[in-house]
């Protein structure tokens, strides 16, 4: 931590107001995806194919595919979404360190 302290101070003053406002936007980046990323997994199909009837999803190809198309898209959008949550808290903790 007194790495990061003296790297901070090299680079000039330090404006802790602003830190703590990027703090707090982080923050609420955060909370945002996070209800973001539950309502993707909730989005999801489950793992029971048989449920798709319930649904009235067509067996056709073209019925098929589209099932498909939107639950890869859906796996991808949750994995961007939860390695940016990852990403922005590692942000909050370094500013945190200072």
């Amino acid at each position: 931590m007194s790495m990061i302290n003296s790297f901070i101070t090299m680079l000039g003053v330090v404006d802790y107001t602003a830190i703590k406002i990027v703090k707090d936007v982080l923050v609420v980046f955060m909370v945002l995806l996070s209800i973001a990323v539950i309502v993707i997994v909730l989005m999801q199909k489950g793992t029971n194919d048989n449920i798709g009837a319930i649904g009235g999803e067509s067996e056709t190809y073209m019925g098929k595919n589209k099932g498909q198309n939107k639950e890869r898209m859906l796996k991808i959008l949750t994995s961007f979404l939860g390695g940016l949550i990852v990403v922005l808290s590692i942000i909050y903790f370094v500013l945190t360190a200072i």
